[in-house]
């Protein structure tokens, strides 16, 4: 025994109260099940675990890239989808500047269907009152003519009814007559002095 801890034997080991002893066959057996399990997990096991990760990094890998090229194709997407709605927005602008000059012209249209609609009423209602007023003129003219010979013919008859108005009235025929009587005479004689 050397001190307290030291070789007691072959194999053997001792420190403080444990004693620990090394068997070497069963160490040496232990070793070489142990290079045996290494051996066969480098030769039969780890080539396909490495092979499986390997596929799965080459997955992972892909999804990487497709996951690029998807955030690539949505950028573009996004892209085209501002430019597809800046031009429908100019598009839609443009509608509405055509259907605003439209319909200022479609009102001109109209105001001007409407003053033409406007003059051709006043017109026929200024046609109309013109046709009535001549129609009450020639009924009115008709009336008073009516009206001024009845009471013309109630005159006469009233004037005729008196002997002396009659004896007037023949008094004056017959000046008239004898008016025209010598009126004839004078124009029969001038003629012959002129000859003559």
């Amino acid at each position: 025994m050397i001190g307290t801890s030291g070789i007691l034997a072959e194999g053997t080991v001792a420190s403080g109260p444990y004693h620990i002893t090394i068997q070497w066959p069963v160490f040496f057996s232990q070793l070489f099940g142990f290079a045996c399990i290494v051996f066969i997990v480098v030769k039969w096991v780890a080539p396909p675990v490495k092979s499986m990760m390997g596929k799965a990094q080459g997955n992972i890998q892909k999804q990487l890239d497709h996951s690029e090229q998807a955030a690539t194709r949505l950028a573009a997407a996004k892209k085209a989808y501002d430019n597809a709605l800046a031009e429908a927005q100019v598009e839609l602008d443009q509608l509405r500047e055509d259907a605003r000059v439209d319909a200022v012209r479609i009102v001109a249209q109209l105001r001007q269907i409407a003053d033409s609609e406007v003059a051709r009423v006043r017109k026929q209602g200024n046609d109309q009152i013109e046709q009535m007023r001549a129609q009450l003129i020639r009924d009115l003219s008709a009336d008073l003519s009516a009206t001024v010979l009845a009471s013309t013919e109630d005159k006469v008859r009233l004037q005729l009814s008196s002997k002396h108005v009659v004896s007037d009235s023949i008094d004056r025929f017959l000046e008239d007559l004898e008016a025209i009587a010598n009126r004839s005479q004078t124009v029969r004689r001038s003629p012959q002095l002129w000859i003559l």
